[in-house]
């Protein structure tokens, strides 16, 4: 092997296809444990001869027969850092019977660690309904959810247990990978990475007013994460104008990161992006809102320009 090691690549072949019959042949009698430890059928050493070839792939026969067939995982997968979908794992997009059956899915989702009582579920979706009519219209919209999870090869998705409802299926996302790495201890390649999920806000395409304070306490655990790591030394010069750029997106008139991003630019002498980013803040300062540029930020501009001069 030349660009992955041989285990490496049996591991890879496991994990998709798991019925895979794996027969190492090498010179080397070191790596035979970890072999076995990827499941290999076996390990044969060099020079190998026609009787042990032959023995090695009997054995592979006899244990393809016998081996029980795996039951396909079925799982979805969602998107839901700026624009929300959701994929099966055939990699087909899910289609929703109504707007409120995806609303209640992904209110169910967010929710999925505990049972949530009908009438308070009623109650956030269709708010401007009586009780009775928000329980019917419930009831229409769980039974269009599983009629679609099960055409997508899910039975049981959705479990009832005194007239709680709670969501019983496997779905990954990118919220719940960025979670994971908001509360971890912080790396380069981890920042990089949130930066690279941040796509948007949580849902941000969603007219849903219960997920705002939701989309509010994730952004703002985003920006003091990025705002702690572009103070410490193990963060680049470039990462930190990735970062003070995101923190600028996701905060658009923030003084303060406006003032960081300036200076740091004028650091690295990129004086046409300091003159891009001034004519930036004055159309959302004095234009937008109506108020003047800060000082500070105002005399670092025209330190920029007397050095352009």
């Amino acid at each position: 092997m030349i660009s992955m090691h041989g285990l490496r690549v049996a591991e890879h072949i496991k994990s998709h296809y798991p019925t895979s019959q794996i027969i190492f042949v090498t010179a080397h009698s070191h790596f035979a444990v970890e072999a076995f430890e990827v499941e290999a059928t076996d390990y044969l050493l060099k020079p190998v001869t026609p009787k042990r070839l032959q023995k090695a792939l009997e054995k592979a026969q006899h244990k393809l027969s016998t081996q029980q067939p795996v039951e396909k995982e079925h799982y979805l997968i969602a998107h839901t850092m700026g624009t929300f979908y959701l994929m099966n794992n055939e990699n087909e997009m899910v289609k929703w019977r109504t707007k409120k059956t995806r609303e209640l899915f992904l209110y169910l989702w967010v929710h999925q660690h505990k049972p949530i009582l009908n009438i308070a579920i009623s109650e956030v979706l269709w708010p401007e309904m009586g009780h009775e009519k928000a329980l019917t219209n419930l009831h229409t919209a769980i039974y269009y959810l599983r009629q679609l999870f099960k055409a997508n090869g899910i039975d049981n998705a959705i479990q009832l247990v005194n007239n709680h409802y709670m969501l019983a299926i496997n779905v990954r996302s990118d919220f719940e990978e960025l979670i994971k790495l908001l509360d971890e201890q912080h790396k380069e390649q981890h920042i990089e990475r949130i930066v690279a999920l941040y796509e948007g806000d949580f849902l941000q395409e969603e007219d849903f007013q219960w997920v705002i304070p939701m989309q509010q306490q994730l952004k703002e655990k985003v920006l003091a994460t990025f705002e702690a790591f572009v103070e410490t030394p193990h963060c680049t010069a470039a990462l930190k104008q990735t970062l003070y750029k995101k923190m600028l997106d996701l905060d658009v008139y923030n003084e303060r990161y406006m003032l960081q991003l300036m200076t740091l630019l004028f650091e690295q002498n990129r004086r046409s992006e300091c003159v891009q980013l001034y004519n930036v803040i004055k159309e959302r300062l004095e234009l937008e809102l109506c108020i003047p540029i800060p000082p500070y930020i105002q005399h670092m501009y025209d330190r920029v320009m007397q050095q352009i001069i």
